[in-house]
């Protein structure tokens, strides 16, 4: 814990804004002690007004009274500066904490190979809401934790000068009892915290779920079980809170009694030096006076460590968010070191090379193919097929280096190959955002491609979404100003709504023609096309010049292709040129 503690407060120390989180924390410091001087000055009223009123003394009563009311008011002012500065401070915390992770996290593969790994649960979770609630909790307990030792100093000298050795000895008997309690319960609810997080993440994710596919369960008619499937996951999480709240009972129950007990231990200790005599030339206001400043001094020491032991419930929330954030920082770490141990590189004659390659699951524990050697070089394209579950989409995954071959070696041009899935990704924002996604510098030499309005004119032809403009000007009440439907940003809801599966296929050909790569790695990406648009979009990549790698059950699309690789049964496979089927 205390590692993955330290690796968290070096991430904030190396941020973008270290500087600016180590003054919030510098001047949360020293708010702190400015409020704590202010506590301090409103914790002796109750024995100054002891003394006057026990003298009856009228005209020191009403400025005693007035400075009362302005100390309560600057104590009421501190508290909300302090509680003001602390949320700002957590705020800087997520966004550094959070920047980091996505810098680390959503790179080429590092995400990708994380996520398909299984290994890391609830990603998204972990990157927003433990982050989140970390940030909070440290800002949280920073300034106590921080002031602490100042204000336990002080009050100790204070107590020993009122109530001699013996008053600040039995207080710190006192916190070590309550030091000890705490942590004889702390590690089973750092687990417990660790477990609800993940129950949380599960339950969210059933609930996007639903949400995303409401159409195909609406078809299916399938309520009923994708109700039954969120109550389970609600029953996991409940499940699991009720393991935590049993857990948090015996730490709340002893953090609650030492924090109550110390009204007790304060009157004891004061009582000693009253019953041997230390006071007894004191008038009875004095007295009164005394054992009111004694029990102030005595409580706030104790309620300084008990603050302390209070921290300790919080401390576990924040040891749970802790292993939670870093396992996954953890699990991108191995996934570069893996990548810096291979040797597959870009291939400098711009093709595909698959040599003695064996392809298997990601766990490893099915081979699909054995002993794959393919050379796809720019001009001679390729189609992949093979009976259902025979591996077909495995094997683009690894050509195109998103899985790791379990044997042997791939050589991949990245910066000249594209990857078309068959669900087509469609991204928030206008027409030519569709197109230009991912909008990054592309080629050698560093350049940007401009996506201008003949260009999209020419390639929404292309793939057959010619009307495309004039349907988007239509839907948003904006007809016959077509030009303005090529930058108008549209939420992502808004493209799944207007263009059907196909079309949202086409999207996904449009931009491979807008990059023109050298490669195109498509999987089945024009299945919801019939054969007439997928011809005309295969023709067109075709004319293009791109290399294509396709996995198809179709015959009309063998024309388009120079080889055939199909995959057998037992990890075989036929290494076939077209000419020899056609």
């Amino acid at each position: 814990m205390l590692r993955r503690l330290y690796r968290i407060f070096g991430v904030l120390q190396r941020s973008q804004t270290p500087r600016y989180i180590g003054l919030s924390c510098g001047a949360l410091l020293v708010g702190k002690l400015c409020a704590e001087i202010v506590f301090y000055y409103a914790g002796r009223l109750p024995s100054e007004f002891y003394k006057v009123l026990g003298d009856k003394d009228v005209k020191a009563f009403f400025p005693l009274l007035l400075r009362c009311m302005a100390v309560v008011a600057a104590a009421g002012t501190s508290r909300a500066a302090l509680d003001y500065g602390a949320a700002a401070l957590g705020v800087m915390m997520r966004s550094a904490l959070t920047t980091y992770t996505h810098r680390r996290y959503i790179r080429a593969r590092a995400f990708y190979e994380t996520v398909s790994r299984g290994t890391v649960d609830n990603p998204d979770q972990r990157i927003t809401q433990d982050v989140e609630r970390l940030a909070s909790s440290i800002a949280t307990i920073l300034a106590e934790l921080l002031i602490a030792p100042f204000l336990i100093v002080y009050y100790t000298v204070r107590c020993w000068s009122m109530a001699g050795p013996l008053g600040p000895l039995a207080i710190y008997a006192y916190f070590v009892a309550g030091v000890l309690s705490t942590r004889a319960v702390m590690p089973p609810i750092i687990r417990s915290v660790y477990h609800q997080e993940r129950e949380e993440g599960n339950l969210r994710f059933q609930e996007v779920r639903i949400t995303e596919f409401a159409e195909s369960i609406a078809f299916f008619a399938g309520e009923d079980r994708e109700r039954a499937a969120a109550d389970a996951a609600l029953g996991r999480v409940i499940g699991v809170q009720h393991v935590l709240l049993r857990r948090q009972f015996w730490l709340g129950l002893i953090t609650q009694v030492f924090s109550y007990l110390g009204a007790t231990v304060s009157y004891a200790i004061i009582a000693v030096p009253i019953f041997l005599g230390k006071y007894d030339g004191k008038t009875g206001s004095e007295l009164s006076s005394i054992v009111s400043m004694n029990a102030f001094v005595s409580m706030y020491l104790i309620y300084r460590f008990s603050v302390v032991i209070e921290q300790a419930k919080k401390l576990t929330d924040i040891a749970g968010y802790t292993a939670r954030i870093v396992q996954l920082w953890e699990e991108v770490d191995r996934v570069e070191d893996t990548e810096e141990q291979e040797e597959d590189a870009a291939d400098d004659d711009m093709r595909i090379v698959a040599e003695n390659v064996t392809v298997s699951t990601p766990s490893g524990e099915q081979v699909l193919v054995s002993a794959l050697t393919v050379d796809v070089a720019a001009g001679r394209s390729l189609i992949i097929t093979g009976a259902n579950g025979v591996g077909k989409t495995s094997v683009l995954r690894t050509l195109c280096g998103l899985w790791r071959p379990a044997a042997g070696s791939v050589r991949v041009p990245r910066r000249e190959l594209f990857f078309l899935p068959q669900t087509a990704y469609i991204v928030a924002g206008s027409l030519r955002e569709q197109l230009s996604y991912p909008g990054q510098q592309r080629g050698d030499n560093g350049s940007v491609r401009v996506c201008g309005d003949a260009d999209l004119a020419r390639i929404l032809s292309a793939v057959g979404l010619a009307q495309l403009v004039g349907r988007i000007s239509s839907a948003t009440g904006a007809a016959g100003a077509d030009h303005l439907a090529y930058d108008r940003p549209y939420p992502v809801q808004f493209w799944l709504k207007v263009l059907s599966p196909g079309e949202q296929q086409k999207i996904s050909a449009a931009r491979v023609l807008f990059w023109r790569p050298r490669f195109a790695i498509l999987d089945e990406c024009t299945s919801a096309l019939d054969a007439a648009a997928e011809a005309s979009v295969y023709q067109a990549l075709v004319d293009a010049g791109i290399t294509l790698v396709s996995v198809s059950h179709r015959q009309s699309l063998f024309k388009y292709h120079h080889m055939r690789l199909d995959l057998l049964p037992q990890g075989q496979y036929a290494l076939t040129p077209i000419q020899a089927i056609m």
